[in-house]
């Protein structure tokens, strides 16, 4: 059996240590609550968005992890995809509707139906 780090099925958010405020990620998280699924956020220290979303899927009962870079880089993955590959990417400019489908994409990947 996986060794998971996370007791409760959740989607690991693993975000950047050097971002000071979280909460502008806001729409994101409201993304993936709109789906019903819990997630968890840890602080790491500095990986691309890439990296850092490969890992949090590697280490999440429910297979999805989600990276931030401090530059705002965003990547959505899942844990039997290519680390240099993430399903989804997107940028913290790229605005709330596209940050908010980011999210419940997570969430649907989960559930395992249609992404928006």
């Amino acid at each position: 059996m996986k060794n998971n780090k996370y007791e409760k099925p959740s989607i690991c958010i693993f975000c950047s240590s050097e971002i000071k405020d979280i909460s502008n990620f806001s729409d994101l998280f409201f993304g993936i609550e709109e789906e019903g699924i819990p997630y968890e956020i840890k602080r790491k220290k500095e990986s691309d968005a890439s990296e850092l979303s490969y890992r949090a899927a590697q280490e999440s009962r429910l297979a999805v992890g989600i990276g931030i870079h401090k530059s705002g880089e965003i990547a959505l993955t899942f844990n039997k995809l290519k680390k240099d590959e993430p399903l989804f990417s997107a940028h913290f400019n790229s605005g709330e509707n596209i940050l908010r489908n980011l999210g419940a994409n997570a969430g649907r990947l989960v559930k395992g139906i249609s992404f928006k």
